[in-house]
Parts: structure tokens; C-alpha cells; sequence
């Protein structure tokens, strides 16, 4: 837990109830008792001692409860189901057997029990003589007093919840502290330990529970794929075995039934607009022809785009001085720059590991490779790699580049530097897109599909021809099926959207077919970036036409041959429009 301090933060410190037959002083600190010893082992006398810590004490994490707030305290002893002492003691600088230290007020007091078993109680209180609210208890711990032998048993005062105080911790996480009934923080042994659950919404989120090195923080992921809404969480405190179940005591508060809020929002297209310099983000669904961008990011001849699975986005900057950014949610800025390592490249992306590579035409460096946290240079690669246009990483980090120079693709598994695997393909290779075990390779004129990871023998599982032409990008929806953006082809040649179907199989012909321009008054051809919202709907980015140059298109399910955009946005905002991505919607936690 983040570090607490000031007036209102109780001190942990050690609660011992030590019984000691033959001699010795009293416990160090906290709660304790040391017992003289007796010659004849008849009746001892037993000194119990408590520091109640200064109320600008900072929080601990010793093996007890003790709140700066305690003015008092009951103790009651047990023998059997026979009662054999009650009493009050006040713990205050002015009660008697106690002085005031730096450390606090340290009372000492004295009974006396005869040797035998014992069960005892203790409650300390914030008023005098027993009175007020209850702050910390021990409850029906046993022990033992023999004669002539030291004795002892472990007592922890736990703290007695009357709030639950739930703050930020940073990005998606809470941190929850109880308090006691003046407003102190219960830390330490003595404090509960506490639990997150689901209480209502969809489910947006799974709960990491606290750990014991951290024991106060409970944090969340986003479900994958991202469900909108919003979802509520409650806490609940308990205490663990071996202490006092302070959650039973009159007054305890420990459970809050919506203590947590978690939203999740609506994605954003972020797309490259290279012909004017900027990086652009529409919130989705679009809205309208006219729509507006969330926000705008100036960057030289954004062409390529990648996204990792938290969110980050990274681009790809042609003008002088070229080089490569990530743009971390909220998407506000560019926080990290880095050299192009090579000339032009025409694709990137990330892998689970966070490895980024690019493969760059013509050229002498067939890839770049960066590695988080991208400051460093990148590492060129070239070994199996001939004029690569297409790039992609699978589930093991595996990386795969398409070699327009050889008709060939090749993996490099990792630190991709060993020998690479290569195998051929149908036609001139272009993009790839990884989707769980399969890799598409889209071609001058076919699809190649393979299964993952290659081997020296593999050959495509299927390959699809019909309708094929200059396949840069591809997508998968939700049930599998594979949908490409042909650069040309279409009824009018300016470029088609096509859907094909699982399972894939050689020959077969495409369940949808969109030539470009797109119906419904779109006038932006050439498609580029293609991908889906979470909600199925379906987005085109087109390079040329348009108001300006090129357009943003949205297509609703269920899609079908005569589909035409839901919204078409191709203003003067955008100029060459080219690679598109779908940022996850972010999950807000606020406590």
C-alpha cells in the first residue's frame, strides 16, 4: 500500500499478552505482560503493558493494531466459564502507570492470576473508563500461566472497522483502507483483509484480488473482447485466521456494496492521413458525414499505424526527419520518438511481448526491430528477408515478413537471429494479418491462408483467388471470416471489399462483394485500412476520391453485397487516407 501519514493514521504496533514465570521485563512495545517469578507457584502477579502510539504517528506494519485514538481499555479473564477478573484501565498520559515518550503513552498495570488456563478478552475504547466507540479487540484468546516458566502468547488487537475508505492507485486500480470510528487507518496484522466482487453491470472487468505484499490493492483488466457499460464492484473486509473477527463487533462496517465503478467507453478509428500531416481520431460509431475528429496529432506523412493489446498506438513519420512514435491512451501526445530504421516501410506491428517491426522498401534493411521500451535503436534485420512489404507477429512472437522480391515469406522466431524458415507463395505478397493459429497473406492476385508456425514444408491450406487484387490489409470478424481490401479490382476497378467465409478452401468464391466507390452518395475509391468495432460494424479507410482525398467508411451488420455506408466521412479533414486501427475501448475505474 501507498505510504499514509498524518493525524488521522492509526499505529500497527506489537500486541503481545506475555506471560513469563521467571522474570524479565515487560514487552517491548504495544500490548504485553511479563509475570515475576514465584516461589511457591501459587499467586502471580501479571504486568501488562500498551503503548498507545502519538496521533502524528506514520503508518506501519508491525504485528498489531493500536490506534493513537485509545483512551481506555477493558480486560476480562476467563477460567473455565468462570470469570475471574474484570477490569478498566485508562491509557492516558495522566492514568495511573503511564508516562508519555516520544513513542507515545506507555501504561504498565498489574493483576494477579494463579497458575492455571486462561481465556481472555480486551477492547480499547477512544472515551474513558470503557466508554465511546470501540476501537480494537481481541476476543477469547487463549493462554496458559505456569510457575517458575516463561509463557508466551500472541495477542493481536484487530481493528475495528467503522468505514471502508476507498481511493485512486493509479491506472485502473483502488486502494481500500479501513478505518476506525475516529477516522484512523487500521494497518498491520490488526487490519482486515479485503475482497473485491462483481455486484452489477455486464461484465467489463476481472478483479485482481490484493496479494499479500500488497494487501490494500485491487486492481482491474478489460475483458477481452471489450463489453460497454458500466459495471460496479463491492468490497468486503474479513479477518484472517488466528485473529479476532473484529467484523462481528457492534458497529463494524465491513462490506460496501458499490464501492468501485467501472466504465467502459466507446472505441475510436485512429487513422493515418498522410496527406495532411496528422494522425486522426473518430469516436465510433460515426455519427455523421460531418463528424469531427476527437483529437488530431500532428505528424509528417503518417502512412502505417500499429496497436498493441494495451491500447498503445504506434505511426510511422515519412517526413524529414522520418521516425516512429507511440501514442499512448488518451491518445493526447507522442511520448516516445525514435528513429525510422530504414527507408519507406509498408507495414508494422506489434507482438504480445511488445516487440515492434517494420518492414521497410527498398532499401538495404529488410526490418526493424524495436523493443520497449523503445529509446534504444533499432535492430536491422535481413537474413531471409527480400524487398518485405508485409510484416506480422503470432502468439509465440513469432515474426513473419512477406518478401515481395521472392514470392516467399519468412519466420524468424525469437531473438530473430537464427535461421530463418521460408516458405513460397501463390503471388506477390503484400500484407499479412496473424488471427489466433492462422496467417493471411494477401497477394497481388490470391489470399494464401497457412496454418501457424510455419515449418520448411508448409504450404497454404487454402488459397483464395476469386476477386483478388493487391491485398494490403485484411480483417477478421468475430466469427472468423476474413475480409480484404482490394487496392484495385471491383466493378469499376477502383478497388473492392470482400468477405470469405470459413472454412476456407481453395477456389472458393466471396459471400460479399462492395466495389468502391460505395453506394449511398461515397465518392472515395482505393481501399486501404480495414477493420471491426467490437459492436460488428465494419470500417474501410479509402486512399483517393473524397471531399479532399479519401474517406472513412462505416458499414453496420448485417453486411452484404449491397451494403452501403452507415456514414461516409470524406471531408477536406482528410487527404490520403491509409492505415486504420480500432483502439480497445478503455476501462475507467473511479473509486
Amino acid at each position: 500500500m501507498r505510504s499514509v501519514s498524518g493525524s488521522r493514521v492509526a499505529a500497527a504496533l506489537t500486541a503481545l499478552l506475555l506471560l513469563a514465570g521467571c522474570g524479565g521485563g515487560a514487552s517491548s512495545g504495544g500490548l504485553g505482560s511479563t509475570l515475576p517469578k514465584q516461589a511457591n507457584g501459587a499467586t502471580n502477579s501479571v504486568r501488562f503493558a500498551i503503548t498507545v502510539p502519538p496521533k502524528t504517528a506514520s503508518s506501519g506494519r508491525s504485528p498489531a493494531y493500536v490506534s493513537p485514538a485509545t483512551q481506555s481499555m477493558t480486560i476480562a479473564v476467563l477460567q473455565g466459564t468462570t470469570n475471574v477478573l474484570n477490569q478498566t484501565l485508562g491509557l492516558t498520559p495522566s492514568s495511573p502507570g503511564c508516562t508519555t515518550s516520544l513513542a507515545g503513552t506507555v501504561c504498565t498495570i498489574s493483576l494477579s492470576l494463579a497458575a492455571g488456563s486462561y481465556t481472555a478478552s480486551i477492547t480499547t475504547y477512544d472515551g474513558a473508563n470503557g466508554t465511546g466507540n470501540a476501537l480494537s479487540t481481541a476476543q477469547s484468546v487463549g493462554f496458559s500461566v505456569t510457575a517458575n516458566q516463561n509463557n508466551l502468547v500472541p495477542l493481536t488487537l484487530s481493528g475495528i472497522p467503522r468505514a471502508i475508505h476507498v481511493a485512486s492507485a493509479g491506472v485502473n486500480a483502488v486502494d481500500v483502507v479501513a478505518q476506525d470510528a475516529d477516522g484512523n487507518f487500521i494497518v498491520g496484522a490488526g487490519a482486515p483483509t479485503f475482497t473485491a466482487s462483481a455486484s452489477s453491470g455486464p461484465a467489463l472487468a476481472t478483479i485482481v484480488q490484493p496479494t499479500a505484499s500488497h494487501p490494500n490493492l485491487i486492481s482491474f483488466v478489460r475483458a477481452s473482447p471489450a463489453v460497454l457499460g458500466t459495471e460496479t464492484f463491492a468490497v468486503a473486509a474479513s479477518y484472517p485466521a488466528g485473529e479476532s473477527n473484529a467484523c462481528t463487533q457492534t458497529g463494524a462496517v465491513c462490506s460496501l456494496a458499490s464501492a468501485v465503478t467501472a466504465n467502459v467507453s466507446v472505441p475510436i478509428a485512429m487513422i493515418a492521413n498522410a496527406g495532411s500531416n496528422t494522425v486522426l481520431g473518430y469516436t465510433l460509431p460515426l455519427t455523421s458525414a460531418t463528424q469531427s475528429p476527437s483529437f488530431s496529432i500532428a505528424l509528417g506523412g503518417a502512412f502505417l499505424l500499429a496497436e498493441d493489446a494495451s491500447g498503445n498506438v504506434f505511426a510511422a513519420n515519412y517526413n524529414s526527419p522520418e521516425s516512429v512514435v507511440e501514442i499512448p491512451p488518451p491518445y493526447a501526445v507522442a511520448t516516445v520518438t525514435n528513429s525510422l530504421g530504414g527507408d519507406e516501410s509498408e507495414q508494422m506491428a506489434v507482438a504480445p511481448n511488445g516487440d515492434l517491426a517494420l518492414a521497410n522498401i527498398p532499401g538495404t534493411v529488410g526490418g526493424s526491430l524495436y523493443t520497449p521500451p523503445y529509446t534504444a535503436a533499432p535492430t536491422p534485420l535481413s537474413n531471409g528477408l527480400s524487398t518485405p512489404y508485409g510484416v506480422a507477429f503470432d502468439a509465440s512472437n513469432n515474426l513473419y515478413f512477406a518478401n515481395r522480391g521472392a514470392s516467399t515469406l519468412t519466420m524468424l522466431a525469437p531473438p530473430y537471429t537464427g535461421s530463418p524458415t521460408t516458405v513460397n507463395t501463390s503471388s506477390v505478397p503484400f500484407g499479412l494479418t496473424v488471427s489466433g493459429t492462422t496467417l493471411f497473406v494477401g497477394e497481388s492476385t490470391a489470399v494464401d491462408v497457412f496454418s501457424l508456425p510455419l515449418t520448411a514444408s508448409s504450404t497454404p491450406i487454402a488459397t483464395l483467388s476469386s476477386g483478388i487484387s493487391y491485398v494490403h490489409r485484411s480483417a477478421v470478424d468475430a466469427s472468423g471470416n476474413l475480409w480484404v481490401a482490394n487496392e484495385s479490382g471491383g466493378a469499376s476497378n477502383e478497388g473492392s471489399v470482400e468477405e470469405f467465409t470459413k472454412p476456407f478452401t481453395t477456389g472458393e468464391t466471396p459471400t460479399v462483394t462492395i466495389s468502391m466507390p460505395a453506394g449511398g452518395g461515397s465518392i472515395s475509391h482505393v481501399p486501404w485500412g480495414i477493420a471491426f468495432d467490437a459492436a460488428g460494424n465494419l470500417y474501410v479507410t479509402n486512399v483517393n476520391g473524397g471531399a479532399g482525398q479519401g474517406g472513412l467508411l462505416e458499414f453496420s451488420p448485417p453486411i452484404t453485397s449491397a451494403s452501403t455506408p452507415t456514414v461516409a466521412i470524406e471531408s477536406s479533414n482528410l487527404s490520403f487516407v491509409a492505415d486504420l486501427v480500432i483502439t480497445p475501448p478503455p476501462l475507467l475505474v473511479t473509486p
